[in-house]
């Protein structure tokens, strides 16, 4: 599955640009002040949970699982105490019909998002630094099967946390965010390609929200 492979990923990302951050040599670092890094990258693991579906034709409604998640954020300096992000976010994870304790799974689903915004630091000043987000972007959601059609829709996520440096170049990044998705309105979702083939849900215009908790480490550069 592909949250295995990015298991596996995450824990080399990490390494490998932990290395990287270790050859800045130490008399540079030592001059530099938090404003002048250029770049920071976040590696996280995070849990998200939510998302609901809702059958236009049937009424019968669709879950997500709650699941684990890996991703990467970027940020760069933009002006005062705000900053650019380019955030990315993976879950895999299975969709379900019925309730939560009697619910049959439906089919395996891997779920990405790819958004632009930014962040506002309230005290960019401290160790501690308080901060809210807000992106923009696309949610890709991918079932599995080779005969099954992938389908990308508008996502949008608000949400805040702390990033909290002990080093001038490394730090612990504590997030939660709100992620919504715009389901396009009257819509079939989850189509099998070829003639004849049928489609899992079809949606008459909703928002599919979910919350998402994230734990990563900052390198600065």
């Amino acid at each position: 599955m592909r949250l295995f492979r990015l298991a596996l990923w995450y824990p080399a990302l990490v390494s490998s640009t932990f290395v990287c951050a270790c050859l800045i040599p130490q008399s540079v670092v030592a001059q530099k002040s938090a404003d002048d890094y250029k770049l920071q990258l976040t590696p996280f693991v995070g849990y998200r949970f939510g998302g609901t579906f809702k059958d236009k034709d049937t009424d019968e409604e669709y879950d997500l699982n709650d699941n684990s998640s890996v991703g990467l954020i970027i940020n760069f300096p933009s002006r005062g105490n705000t900053e650019w992000e380019i955030y990315y976010s993976e879950q895999s994870t299975e969709v379900k019909t019925g309730n939560l304790f009697q619910g049959t799974a439906l089919l395996d689903m891997d779920v990405q998002y790819l958004q632009l915004g930014g962040t506002y630091l309230f005290d960019r000043s401290r160790q501690a630094q308080p901060y809210f987000v807000a992106t923009a972007g696309i949610a890709r959601m991918e079932p599995s099967g080779a005969d099954t059609s992938a389908d990308t829709f508008f996502s949008f996520a608000v949400g805040g946390g702390w990033k909290y440096f002990p080093d001038s170049r490394i730090g612990i990044r504590l997030d939660g965010r709100f992620i919504g998705t715009l389901i396009d309105s009257n819509s079939s979702i989850f189509c099998q390609s070829g003639q004849g083939g049928s489609c899992v849900i079809n949606t008459s215009g909703s928002i599919l929200y979910q919350f998402e908790m994230q734990a990563g480490v900052i390198f600065r550069f």
